[in-house]
């Protein structure tokens, strides 16, 4: 019994993190009317408000990163035009 509980506490502790983040990030993917900008332009602003001109921001198929050999912050599709809170944070 004690065997299970462990596997089973186990399991839990593995898995329901990231079912919660995937839950919460599609909540908050939805574009909002509240934000102003899109995720390209709060990237940038980021970027020049810290003095990284030289770093651009482009979008990309594989997913939001950073390439330091390219200096270049990569934002998904989605995350590039839209105006939704997980675009623009």
């Amino acid at each position: 019994m004690v065997i299970v509980l462990i596997l089973t506490s186990l399991l839990a502790a593995l898995f329901l993190p990231s079912f919660w983040v995937r839950r919460v990030m599609a909540r908050y993917s939805k574009p909002a009317d509240r934000y102003s900008v899109t995720g390209e332009v709060a990237a940038r602003r980021l970027l020049d408000l810290n003095g990284l001109q030289s770093v651009g921001v482009e979008a990309t198929e594989s997913g939001d990163h950073y390439s330091p050999l390219e200096k270049m912050v990569r934002l998904s599709a989605d995350n590039f035009s839209s105006k939704s809170l997980t675009a623009v944070t």
